[in-house]
């Protein structure tokens, strides 16, 4: 995965990533309008064959580059957990 700030001002940023779809960027996306109090975060995929998007966040006045290391943290940290879950799950199944 590459990412390439495109814009960015206060409050706002946009940025090109190139090697992903929607599987992470609408993963990232739900995470960060969830987290933000005001302001949005959406992406556009331009062509479904190429693995190129733009991802643009509005923190409505907020550091957007904090906005997002916070978001992509908190991410982990819930899959961490989901994979905890399913290695407990899947654990019952195998005994």
């Amino acid at each position: 995965m590459r990412v390439v700030y495109r814009s960015r001002e206060k409050g706002s940023a946009e940025l090109e990533i190139y090697g992903e779809t929607h599987t992470i960027l609408n993963l990232l996306t739900s995470y960060l309008n969830r987290k933000l109090e005001k302001g949005y975060a959406a992406y556009k995929i331009e062509h479904p064959l190429k693995q190129e998007a733009v991802l643009y966040i509005n923190t409505g006045g907020k550091d957007p580059k904090e906005a997002l290391l916070k978001t992509i943290k908190e991410l982990i940290k819930d899959l961490e957990e989901l994979e905890d879950d399913i290695k407990e799950a899947a654990s019952k199944f195998v005994s």
